[in-house]
């Protein structure tokens, strides 16, 4: 394995760490908003606050569901990348993670300024989204795309 393919398997796996952690994160979040509890909030005070706001949900469905949905997408394309190894899998992907993060930016910017109060689960997945993005753009600008 040449030195440039050991350092973008290791950006894969970095990529998948952050796409599970934003996903587990994600899922929990949903499954307490479908199960109708309080996310457990212990290192910040305000996720009660954050998750009864009404920029937790676009009409019915969960902000956290559309994470589950980009996680899985994420996962969904790291895993294809290490199983065929075909750079093509990292030619769109910013058309993805660019939106994705700049949604959650935007989020953040209402949690400081708007909701004014923060919760730690949002800052977990606003973090493992700029991750994905970065990754993303540096797997486009590494591989070369046929």
């Amino acid at each position: 394995m040449k030195s440039s393919n050991k350092s973008l398997t290791f950006g894969v796996i970095f990529f998948l760490a952050a796409a599970l952690l934003g996903f587990a994160d994600s899922a929990y979040l949903t499954a307490t908003h479908y199960l109708g509890e309080m996310p457990t909030c212990s290192i910040l005070e305000g996720c009660d606050v954050v998750a009864l706001s009404e920029y937790s949900t676009i009409g019915p469905i969960p902000v956290s569901l559309l994470g589950v949905l980009f996680y899985m997408a994420m996962l969904t394309a790291g895993i294809a990348w290490l199983d065929t190894r075909k750079p093509i899998i990292f030619r769109y992907l910013p058309i993805v993670t660019v939106p994705g993060f700049l949604f959650s930016m935007w989020l953040v910017y209402v949690m400081f300024f708007h909701i004014q109060a923060l919760c730690i689960y949002c800052l977990i997945s606003a973090g493992s989204t700029t991750i994905i993005m970065l990754l993303s753009l540096w797997f486009r600008s590494s591989v070369r795309i046929r």
